[in-house]
């Protein structure tokens, strides 16, 4: 009688095919995992370009006063005639190309009303035991720019604020202390105390602007994907190399078919 041993010959071949098991588990945890944050990333890249695209739209539109526009939005440019006043907010803890300093906050008077202008960032003093001086026209001024949320800018918790009382008075000097911060912009009595102005680079009273409507790029999410599957792909390599036999099956049989067996 004459037996099959076909069954268990294939059974065996496709057992010896991994020889670590511990491997082959932990790979086939960490590979979907990998693989997710490398799609998460892609669909962060799409919604950071949706999100710059709705932006450069907005910011395409031609300035306009802010008592003539019906609903106030983000990045709605405006243009203001008035005079800013010598009410100031130092916000702490701000970059530009790496170089820690402020971003500068000031009261703008325009047809009775109280808007905060942020008018970009100066570089901190060395030692930052002072605070760097910042001027401003006297005379009535037209400034372009923005609408940003008020929260968004960080009012809520300014590094300090400055009043400028008059010639040979001293002004006062708060440190960072967040309640303290709201009572102050309280007490500014805005118009519209959600909301602030950021100025424009072309402005002549901005400083400097440099502003990022976005904390990463699509172009970094998207880096940031291909590394996730780059790794995903170091794994399957690690995989096949050290808990399979494959590597090895392929040059034995490579090392036949030379030897024409």
């Amino acid at each position: 009688m004459t037996v099959n041993h076909t069954p268990a010959h294939s059974q065996t071949a496709s057992v010896a095919l991994i020889r670590n098991w511990p491997v082959t588990f932990l790979s086939a945890g960490l590979l979907p995992l990998l693989l997710a944050l490398g799609f998460w990333q892609l669909d962060r890249a799409e919604e950071k370009a949706r999100i710059l695209a709705t932006i450069d739209g907005r910011l395409g539109a031609q300035p306009r006063s802010p008592a003539t526009l019906d609903e106030l939005r983000a990045y709605t440019p405006v243009r203001l005639m008035g005079f800013f006043t010598g009410e100031l907010f130092y916000l702490d803890n701000r970059t530009r190309d790496g170089k820690v300093g402020y971003e500068v906050l000031q009261v703008f008077v325009t047809g009775g009303e109280r808007w905060l202008v942020n008018r970009g960032w100066v570089a901190a003093e060395p030692g930052r035991q002072t605070l760097p001086v910042v001027s401003w026209p006297l005379a009535a001024k037209w400034i372009t720019g923005f609408l940003y949320p008020a929260d968004n800018d960080g009012t809520s918790s300014p590094m300090a604020m400055e009043f400028d009382s008059g010639p040979g008075v001293e002004p006062e000097r708060l440190q960072r202390i967040q309640a303290v911060g709201q009572d102050l912009l309280g007490s500014l009595e805005l118009d519209q105390p959600a909301w602030t102005i950021r100025l424009s680079a072309d402005s002549d009273t901005a400083l400097n602007t440099g502003w990022e409507f976005v904390n990463n790029s699509p172009a970094k999410h998207t880096g940031y994907a291909v590394q996730w599957f780059a790794m995903a792909a170091a794994l399957c390599i690690l995989w096949l190399s050290a808990a399979t036999n494959i590597p090895a099956m392929i040059k034995n049989n490579n090392y036949k078919r030379g030897n024409g067996s």
